[in-house]
């Protein structure tokens, strides 16, 4: 009788094939054999509510109908899943296990920072002071392009550390906000020997220091701040080249 009703649930009309299912499923039930026990394991930022809101077992209550290709579809496309895998455990449980996306920079946008992992993607809304030790970006591209900065930034620690924000310029380039008030306007390609220039001018100390051109390869352009007066920002063509 049931492989009867099964090769009807695959053959039949749909809306005859549905309710066939739909009775199938019942049967299982009452001989016990319906979903009881779902276990999630290797999250940390993410609510369970959310993964199980992903499962969608309103719609499979046996593993007869449960999709586990589908619902880890859903599951990886939740802002922090980086993979999941599903395993389904007969009689009546699935287990469920996650890695999660790794917090790598905050990315400012408009007026929200969101926290973002290192291909850019979009993890949550959080305040401005959150996670200091991140690396801060904005600008046009600056998500995308955060982890490439990071790999150039890395052989240069004394400059690392005093970026208090990273701006996206038109896309192609990034300035540099230090610590201090100074500006240090990178070019759109060569950014390792232009950070080495630079390097070496911080080294040489710079508390005077407003503007830091490293753009062109032969020379560095500096502009002093008058009668020691805070940095206001790059000059306005700095920008935009």
């Amino acid at each position: 009788m049931v492989l009867g009703a099964i090769a009807f649930v695959v053959l039949g009309h749909p809306e005859r094939r549905m309710a066939a299912l739909a009775n199938i499923e019942h049967a299982a039930e009452l001989a016990g054999l319906g979903l009881q026990q779902i276990t999630v394991a290797g999250h940390r930022f993410t609510d369970d509510k959310d993964i199980f809101a992903a499962l969608d077992l309103d719609r499979a209550r046996t593993l007869l109908t449960f999709d586990a290709r589908v619902a880890q579809a859903r599951i990886e496309r939740l802002p922090w899943i980086e993979r999941a895998s599903i395993e389904r455990v007969a009689p009546d449980r699935i287990e469920v296990r996650v890695a999660e996306r790794v917090p790598f920079a905050v990315w400012r946008s408009g007026d929200n920072n969101w926290l973002i992992d290192r291909t850019g993607r979009k993890l949550r809304v959080v305040p401005a002071d959150a996670m200091p030790q991140l690396l801060r970006v904005t600008g046009e591209g600056a998500a995308e392009q955060v982890s490439a900065l990071s790999a150039v930034l890395a052989p240069f620690p004394q400059i690392a550390r005093q970026v208090d924000l990273a701006e996206r310029v038109g896309g192609r380039r990034w300035t540099l906000h230090l610590a201090g008030g100074t500006w240090a306007l990178l070019p759109a390609t060569g950014e390792a020997e232009a950070l080495a220039r630079l390097a070496r001018l911080i080294d040489a100390g710079r508390e005077s220091v407003k503007h830091i051109d490293v753009r062109a390869s032969t020379r560095v352009l500096v502009r002093e701040r008058r009668d020691g007066a805070a940095a206001q920002g790059p000059p306005a063509n700095a920008g935009r080249t």
